[in-house]
């Protein structure tokens, strides 16, 4: 009896874990099957968050499948390993942008550079340009020279030459100059130096003379203009319109009507350079009261300077000064 007892309990217990499972009861192994599943999928869906997060479209179990990232139906796994790709992609692209910004930069801040070093360019080339021409020469063309680089180089070899040039021709100058040339002009005569050199004397004297007709005429623009100047002062006629226009129009006149013909060589002297060259060196005299005498007649006859005007013109130390030179030259 008591042994019979025993068998039926083992029987219980062996058949009871059956029939709780078909009855839906869970047991120890269901329940820890159904708490794993539960846990992957709450992954499966923090890995798709992420990914639908990135900008991306998470796989479907079947497209894992398809792809052969799966093995025993691992999606988790192809999940995991998309988000990697997705996440390498972005920084990628991160990376990439940050580069293409950079280089932009690079190449704004190069476009920048050239500009400016170009426009320094210009500014060296211009200003070396104006110191040839100073010197007496004329800049050699950038199409003669094979670089832009070059050009500036070979514009300073230029101003290098004409100054080495200049130094010896005033060292030779020096050497030769005659005492009259640097005979002062006073108020009635100017007295203007010429000098040059040719292979022939003829050539020597007529450039000679014709260097010294040149400042002649600008000694009598500026001596004319200083004049002219003197008297609008003077006289007050800083407010009178129509005074001071009128003589500074007389002033022009007589400067493009001057007639250098009075001018006398008073001195000459020739040198025979090492060369086989001439150098010429003349001094002209030239009597101002020429000038002074057309300047005088015609603010004198000017019929918009009269009664007051004229009077205080004609008062002023300047006009009395250019009478007194005009009547010692006439003899009046």
């Amino acid at each position: 009896m008591r042994k019979k007892t025993i068998i039926r309990l083992i029987a219980i217990l062996f058949i009871a874990p059956f029939l709780l499972a078909q009855s839906g009861c869970p047991t120890a192994t269901t329940g820890s099957l159904g708490g794993k599943k539960l846990v992957k999928d709450d992954m499966i869906m923090e890995i798709k968050g992420k990914i639908k997060t990135l900008g991306g479209t998470p796989l479907t179990e079947d497209e894992a499948k398809y792809k052969g990232v799966l093995k025993k139906d691992k999606y988790l796994v192809a999940l995991e390993k998309q988000l990697e790709e997705i996440k390498q992609q972005k920084e990628d692209e991160k990376q990439k942008a940050e580069a293409d910004k950079k280089a932009e930069e690079e190449k704004k801040k190069a476009g920048k550079a050239k500009e400016e070093k170009e426009k320094d360019r210009a500014t060296i080339v211009q200003r070396t340009k104006k110191e040839i021409y100073m010197l007496g020469g004329t800049p050699i063309l950038e199409f003669e020279v094979d670089s832009e680089d070059k050009y500036i180089a070979a514009l300073q070899k230029q101003i290098d030459e004409l100054k080495a040039e200049k130094k010896a021709k005033e060292k030779e100058i020096n050497e030769s100059l005659p005492d009259w040339y640097t005979t002062a002009s006073d108020d009635r005569y100017f007295y203007v130096p010429g000098t040059a050199v040719s292979d022939t004397l003829q050539l020597a004297i007529d450039n000679a003379t014709n260097a010294a007709f040149r400042d002649l005429g600008k000694r009598i623009d500026g001596r004319l203009s200083s004049k002219a100047k003197s008297i609008i002062k003077e006289a007050g006629l800083g407010e009178d319109t129509t005074s001071r226009t009128e003589t500074n129009k007389i002033y022009t006149v007589v400067l493009k009507e001057v007639d250098v013909s009075g001018y006398e060589v008073v001195h000459r002297k020739m040198v025979t350079l090492g060369n086989g060259k001439y150098r010429m060196f003349v001094l002209l005299k030239y009597p101002l009261a020429k000038t002074y005498t057309s300047f005088v007649e015609k603010i004198e006859n000017n019929p918009k300077l009269k009664g007051v005007a004229l009077a205080k013109i004609k008062n002023t130390d300047a006009f009395k000064d250019l009478e007194k030179a005009v009547n010692e030259y006439t003899g009046s």
